[in-house]
């Protein structure tokens, strides 16, 4: 088959890794770059195509698929451009900004017919494949419950290169507990309920430094979180998996899962049965590891994109997911403010009815 057109929009940090993997991949060919630092971005990548407005790259270069790395709040303007263009779409989450945006964007995308991807990459991981098929399979009988720790100390040069992120919007919640947001619903199913309580106490910012969840599913499984920039642990998916350069490996589980018959570690994947097989307390309690292979997970996930593309698959997450993502994670924040558990059921179900004028809730 031939290889498809690509362009990236963005090339700050998410969308250089995204360009180095496209380099790699056999199925694409970089038609264009756009980014509004176009002079800097054309230097460090001499051999393409590169664009100060992306409309221009997406008129002249003719990709028939782009990959969105821009900004959070340039997102669904993004997006909504290639859909009309009759562009396929791989969009950086959090997929839009707000939630009003989100639902402009689904229908735009609805109404071209386009195909798109929300780039949770996580979904992607060898590991996660491995965890769905164990829990689907009942490896531990009835999923019961999930704990689950995202902690790790972000030094201070983090806040003082961007000090955006000692405002609202730039802490745990909307930076790294939206992608475990997103792999909870993923692995476990659809989240209706969260109560949370947000603390500061460590930093002193005006966002949050530390989160604690407690999640209802739809299935009736419960689920606690614990997150924080300001605490130091090996307890990070991050580290767990060795995804990334900035978190040193630690190869510790951040996830446990318990069910009727057992229990099951992530991303070690490490299995707990009772010996005889026979769930009780008075039974001892062993352990089996579970051998996966590692593999990036942007390749994996560029692998799925042009299956998408194709036609020869069905998007893992398109944009509609991806905001019901938004959504959960976004109730955090308000669950905390409120003192209430936020019900989720009826902002899923007004996904495409939500109304100018209503308050917008902004992700960063």
């Amino acid at each position: 088959m031939t290889n498809i057109a690509i362009g990236v929009i963005g090339a700050g940090l998410i969308g250089r890794k995204h360009l180095a993997k496209i380099a790699e991949h056999p199925d694409f060919d970089l038609v264009g770059i756009a980014d509004v630092n176009a002079g800097q971005v054309a230097a460090q990548h001499p051999q393409a195509r590169v664009f100060a407005d992306y409309r221009t790259m997406l008129d002249q270069a003719r990709p028939s698929a782009v990959i969105i790395a821009s900004p959070n709040q340039l997102h669904a303007e993004n997006g909504i451009e290639c859909a009309r263009r009759g562009i396929h779409i791989l969009i950086e989450k959090p997929v839009t900004d707000t939630l009003e945006s989100a639902n402009t964007l689904i229908g735009e995308i609805r109404k071209a017919g386009i195909r798109s991807l929300v780039g949770h990459h996580r979904r992607h991981h060898r590991q996660v494949v491995t965890l769905r098929s164990l829990l689907g399979e009942g490896r531990i009988g009835d999923l019961v419950g999930v704990s689950a720790i995202w902690a790790a100390y972000k030094p201070d040069p983090y806040f003082k290169v961007a000090p955006w992120r000692t405002q609202a919007g730039g802490g745990p919640v909307l930076i790294n507990l939206i992608h475990e947001i997103d792999f909870l619903r993923f692995s476990v199913g659809e989240i209706v309920s969260v109560g949370a309580v947000l603390s500061n106490r460590q930093r002193g910012f005006a966002v949050e430094d530390t989160a604690g969840v407690l999640i209802e599913f739809e299935n009736g499984v419960i689920g606690t979180f614990f997150a924080s920039d300001s605490a130091v642990s090996p307890w990070t998916t991050e580290q767990g998996v060795g995804e990334s350069p900035e978190f040193p490996f630690s190869g510790e589980s951040s996830y446990r899962f318990m069910g009727s018959h057992g229990a099951l570690e992530f991303p070690n994947l490490v299995a707990w049965t009772q010996a005889n097989g026979e769930p009780s307390w008075n039974q001892p309690i062993q352990a089996q590891r579970i051998h996966t292979p590692t593999l990036d997970p942007y390749i994996a996930q560029l692998d799925h994109f042009r299956d998408v593309v194709r036609g020869t698959a069905v998007s893992l997450q398109p944009v509609e997911d991806g905001a019901r993502t938004l959504i959960a994670t976004l109730a955090v924040a308000e669950a905390a403010a409120s003192g209430k558990r936020i019900d989720l059921r009826d902002q899923y179900a007004a996904l495409l009815s939500t109304q100018s004028g209503q308050p917008q809730r902004r992700a960063s």
